[in-house]
């Protein structure tokens, strides 16, 4: 019979069990008393919120690095562990900024990974695995200490993975749990991020020297010796401007060109302050990049050392708030390589061609003429009133318009009567002025404009905007042909291209309507037409019986015209459009148009001022192809005894030479 003593200590130790068993339930952690079953293939290895994530430790190969969260911030210490006389202590190798990428990875990939296989505990060889030597202890903690996840990361295994949905292929990587809790399984995993984790966790600083958020930078200054830049702005949504040495506009373009490759600036390798020897601060060439925030005193700067020779491909860097690191930067790009591929068969596409995505210093759109707006005017076309054009070749040209909206006019050169102006002679003026880029901004503090030929202007055009604002550009050219411009009154030299030129319209006939005659279908009796190499052809057009009439040299061919493409011919001739109209004496216009290719001869119904018809006017009408060559095929033409030649797109005289009967 069992004492009442020893009965009362099995009540005591059952109870004892069942509370402590009570508890765990409670908590959800029944497995630590027993152990968690295996996680099944296809489930996610690990479960938490990884917004909370706050410490990350990871060691192996006899170095340990702690990394923590703080203030937007991840920083790390990296450490190496020294164990002699049978003690382990470690020694502080480097204090750094995290790079924030290492650690997202961590994160997607412990909440990412999926279990592919499972191997029973003694079933693996853990030399063979990776588990034993080699491996990467990662243990991670939320902000109050408590563990999220903790485990050993093997070797690569030899299975590949295919996702069953999106048929893409994932390595798998030997992953050993250590949780309390788990069982003592080792899985096959999806993921691999060992790479992050080489040469002693030295690539997990990170190599970006500055981290800045773009849109709430305020200034960012440049220094190149005893040059200074400096761009500016007084809001997050205010433009750019370059405010030192001088005030000027931005292109837009570059200045975001300019603060994407900041943010993306990235070292070939991080180096410790103490292992890099570098120049003296007396050493010339040297560069400065200083980069300030709204509300913030002082500015981020990034020095950039001198290359140690002409032919360095990369040097080194300091940055003001890492001062412990040393980058070393890529000098000069790379070249682009193709990816080696086996011969493609044909029809299939190359093997394609690959940038290295690192960017050099060299590519820094870092310079006053690379950051500033280039155009040579900012002109809002909907603001102007009136367009005022001088040169010295031609007479003066007024173009005026009396709202936004209306029609823009000018004085013709037959009694000064008003005009419309032809609208693509405008948009080509106002493209040159708004969308040609400087070639060179020669002298930005010019007080001798002789050599420019900017002295005495060729060239002068004032713009009116409605308020009777206005600005005045003016064109010179020097004796060697160059083009240059200038804003008036403003010492600016610019070095121009010819096409800029080209583009503005200097005498009156190129200001004329692009319609070569004003002719209405319903007036229209006839049209004749001659064309190389075919026999002549005349139609013959009565409005009121709408009843065409045609004839082929001799013969009456009426029952076979096709009306859709007589009509067709018709419309072509009375709606021509001119491309440019050319001067009188335009010399390869002239030798062309001596034998033209093709001829019409319009007859139609002439009317007085009063609109009364007076009877009938024969309008011809002669063009002839361009010179062959290269670029786009044309043709030139002349209309009457209009004295300006001029020129039409070949499209537009093809049409003419349409077949009007049903032979086809």
């Amino acid at each position: 019979m069992r004492s009442v003593t020893f009965t009362l200590l099995l009540f005591v130790l059952a109870a004892s069990v069942t509370v402590v068993a009570a508890l765990r339930i409670k908590e959800g952690n029944l497995s630590r008393l027993f152990g968690a079953p295996p996680v099944e293939p296809g489930r996610y290895l690990y479960k938490f919120d990884g917004e909370k994530v706050r410490h990350i430790q990871l060691g192996g190969n006899g170095f340990i690095v702690d990394c923590t969260w703080d203030k937007g911030l991840w920083t790390a210490e990296g450490r190496r562990v020294n164990r002699e006389g049978g003690g382990a202590t470690t020694t502080v190798l480097w204090k750094d900024r995290l790079d924030p990428r290492v650690a997202d990875t961590i994160g997607q990939f412990t909440l990412g990974t999926q279990v592919v296989d499972v191997i029973p505990e003694g079933k693996l060889d853990t030399s063979k695995g990776g588990l034993k030597e080699g491996k990467i202890g990662v243990k991670i903690e939320d902000g109050k200490g408590e563990l999220l996840a903790t485990y050993l990361l093997g070797h690569s295994t030899k299975w590949v993975h295919i996702d069953p949905q999106t048929k893409q292929d994932y390595p798998t990587v030997f992953v050993q749990p250590l949780d309390p809790g788990r069982s003592d399984d080792t899985y096959v995993c999806t993921g691999d991020i060992r790479a992050v984790f080489r040469d002693g966790f030295r690539h997990l600083r990170d190599h970006h020297p500055f981290l800045f958020n773009p849109l709430q930078l305020e200034a960012v200054r440049i220094q190149d010796g005893e040059k200074e830049l400096l761009l500016s702005r007084t809001g997050a949504t205010t433009p750019w401007r370059i405010t030192k040495p001088l005030e000027l506009k931005t292109n837009p373009e570059a200045v975001k060109k300019l603060l994407t490759d900041l943010l993306n600036l990235r070292a070939v390798e991080v180096k410790d302050r103490s292992e890099v020897t570098l120049p003296e601060a007396s050493t010339n060439g040297r560069q400065r990049f200083g980069l300030r925030h709204f509300g913030q005193k002082t500015e981020v700067v990034l020095e950039v050392m001198p290359p140690v020779t002409p032919e360095a491909e990369t040097v080194f860097a300091t940055v003001s708030d890492r001062p412990g690191t040393v980058f070393e930067l890529r000098l000069k790009p790379l070249p682009a390589v193709t990816l080696p591929s086996v011969p493609s068969t044909p029809g299939m596409p190359p093997p394609p061609v690959v940038k290295d995505d690192m960017v050099a210093l060299a590519e820094l759109p870092d310079t006053i003429d690379e950051l500033r707006d280039s155009r040579l005017s900012l002109l809002v076309a909907e603001s102007l009133q009136g367009i005022l054009i001088s040169s010295s070749t031609g007479p003066e040209i007024v173009l005026s318009r009396a709202q936004v909206g209306a029609d823009w006019l000018y004085r013709n050169a037959k009694g000064g009567e008003e005009e419309k102006a032809n609208p693509i002679t405008l948009v080509r003026l106002h493209d040159a002025i708004t969308k040609s880029k400087v070639l060179k901004f020669v002298n930005d503090a010019a007080t001798d404009l002789t050599p420019y030929g900017l002295d005495r202007p060729s060239i002068s055009l004032r713009f009116v905007s409605f308020g009777s604002e206005s600005f005045e550009l003016v064109f010179g050219q020097s004796k060697d042909g160059t083009w240059y411009a200038m804003r008036a009154g403003v010492p600016i030299v610019m070095k121009i291209d010819q096409q800029v030129i080209d583009n503005i319209s200097t005498q009156l006939w190129q200001w004329r309507q692009p319609y070569i005659w004003s002719l209405s279908d319903v007036n229209v009796l006839g049209v004749e037409r001659q064309m190389t190499g075919k026999p002549d052809l005349l139609l013959e057009y009565d409005v009121v019986k709408q009843l065409w009439r045609a004839r082929e040299g001799s013969t009456d061919r009426s029952p076979e015209l096709v009306l859709a493409r007589a009509d067709k011919l018709l419309q072509g001739v009375i709606g021509l459009q001119v491309e440019e109209w050319l001067a009188p004496d335009h010399a390869d216009a002239a030798v062309a148009l001596a034998s033209p290719t093709l001829r019409f001869e319009v007859t139609a119904k002439q009317f007085n001022e009063q609109m009364v018809e007076i009877g009938v006017a024969q309008h011809l009408l002669t063009l002839a192809p361009g010179p062959a060559g290269p670029g786009t095929k044309f043709y030139y033409g002349r209309v009457d005894k209009d004295p300006n030649p001029f020129r039409i797109v070949a499209q537009s005289a093809e049409r003419l030479e349409v077949d009007v009967f049903a032979d086809d």
